[in-house]
């Protein structure tokens, strides 16, 4: 996600989502009791699962892409060009 999540327009819940996709990218230890608390103070045991399954599975396949060298589909000309 680019720019800074946390001064975006999201609800507290969002954030603690997205604090929680952010911390198993950088390593799963990180999601320690305080912050499992914080979650299941948003989130129930399922919406967890949920969520930590989906945020494993975006860091998993890039890597499973890139370990196996399949090629990806180039991004056209101009997509990211800034429009005045």
């Amino acid at each position: 996600m680019k720019g800074n999540f946390e001064k975006g327009p999201f609800t507290e819940a969002e954030k603690v989502g997205l604090r929680c996709a952010d911390k198993l990218h950088r390593s799963p230890h990180e999601l320690d009791d305080n912050f499992y608390a914080q979650l299941k103070s948003f989130y129930n045991d399922q919406q967890i699962i949920e969520l930590t399954a989906t945020a494993a599975a975006f860091d998993f396949f890039p890597r499973f892409v890139d370990a196996l060298r399949i090629p990806t589909t180039p991004v056209p000309e101009g997509v990211f060009e800034k429009k005045d």
